[in-house]
């Protein structure tokens, strides 16, 4: 009988073997980028600004399994970091599906899309100062952390989505060091909504919020609202117009309350299923910053105008050019420039999984 039983277990090993990778996805992305300054040349050369391995599928036949690795240039070094790896599921919950481990924050637009999904090569100032406080705006992605997130489908004849997530808030933004214990977990909410707007067009509607306070007791609290309208003709994406709105509120353990609000607009018009062009417009205020010397009102506002050209041989392969001309206007100070032309290249490799609207 033992015999019988250890003789099935073997023979039917490389089946069950067989089947489980034919379940798992391999996936690849290289992001290459350019930058072509005109006033700092010492950053003028192509490099990879990022690569990631990733790997997802069905883990059996309730959970799902994500891991992905990837590269960033850190400190004049290429290194190799743990970008996401969580288990999530659709199916162990009505109208819910939720996921824990590591992951980009379903908050906003950009945070939960990966750097070279987006639909232009840079940050906006709002996102990096907000999401990714420190990195520049070709290096700056998205906030990941470690925790829980439930998403709830409200039951309404209309579609509401109802997000609701706690990390563990050791640190904010793309981290390549831990951090220290924060006094408590990081905590946001995110709500979406679809609404059609016409034949193969509609607009997501989303708004957001977090809290969290950090080892040193500055507490944070974020504000946003987006929108993302598309509207398409047969394969070719005619109009895309995507914009978010965000207000951050940091009170430090000692010192003065801090005020910034900061927003991008990027319309894009698709002239065929390969051809697109677009115009970001990006802008970005501290409400409260002061004279040190006299306490007087100070004011303070950065823009960028930033022409987008996109080239696609197919899902699998993207050439952009844009031009980014970013001023810094900040009173006492006088305007500060950043002009650059970018060139980026990203192509994947392997099964790609689907991308939200």
């Amino acid at each position: 009988m033992r015999f019988g039983l250890l003789l099935i277990f073997f023979l039917t090993a490389p089946a069950r073997a067989q089947s489980m990778l034919q379940n798992l996805n391999v996936s690849a992305a290289v992001d290459l980028v350019a930058p072509m300054s005109l006033d700092d040349d010492q950053t003028n050369k192509l490099s990879p600004r990022s690569a990631e391995v990733l790997l997802f599928g069905p883990i059996d036949d309730t959970f799902d399994g994500n891991l992905n690795i990837a590269g960033h240039s850190y400190d004049g070094k290429f290194q190799f970091d743990l970008h996401e790896a969580y288990f999530s599921s659709s199916k162990l919950i009505p109208q819910s599906r939720f996921r824990i481990g590591k992951f980009f924050l379903n908050i906003g637009r950009l945070n939960g899309v990966h750097q070279h999904d987006w639909p232009f090569i840079t940050a906006p100032k709002v996102h990096r100062e907000f999401f990714n406080p420190g990195n520049s705006a070709l290096q700056a992605e998205g906030a990941a952390d470690t925790g829980i997130e439930y998403t709830w489908l409200l039951p309404t004849d209309s579609f509401v989505d109802l997000t609701f997530g706690i990390t563990n808030g050791y640190c904010f933004g793309h981290c390549h060091v831990e951090g220290q214990r924060p006094p408590h977990p990081t905590a946001y909410l995110h709500a979406t909504t679809f609404v059609e707007a016409g034949h193969q067009s509609g607009v997501l509607l989303g708004a957001s919020f977090l809290k969290r306070e950090d080892s040193s007791h500055t507490k944070t609290e974020l504000y946003g609202i987006e929108a993302t309208w598309k509207a398409r003709e047969g394969k070719t994406l005619r109009w895309l117009l995507q914009s978010e709105v965000f207000l951050q509120s940091q009170s430090p353990a000692a010192g003065n309350r801090s005020e910034k609000i900061g927003f991008y607009v990027y319309p894009q018009y698709g002239f065929s299923d390969r051809f697109s062009g677009g115009l970001r417009i990006d802008g970005y205020s501290h409400l409260n910053l002061k004279f040190e010397s006299t306490g007087e009102k100070r004011s303070d506002f950065d823009y960028a105008v930033v022409p987008t050209l996109t080239y696609k041989t197919s899902e699998f392969a993207t050439v952009r050019l844009a031009y980014s001309h970013a001023v810094d206007t900040t009173q006492g100070s006088g305007d500060t420039r950043d002009r650059q032309f970018q060139l980026q290249f990203v192509y994947l490799l392997g099964a790609h999984p689907a991308h939200d609207f």
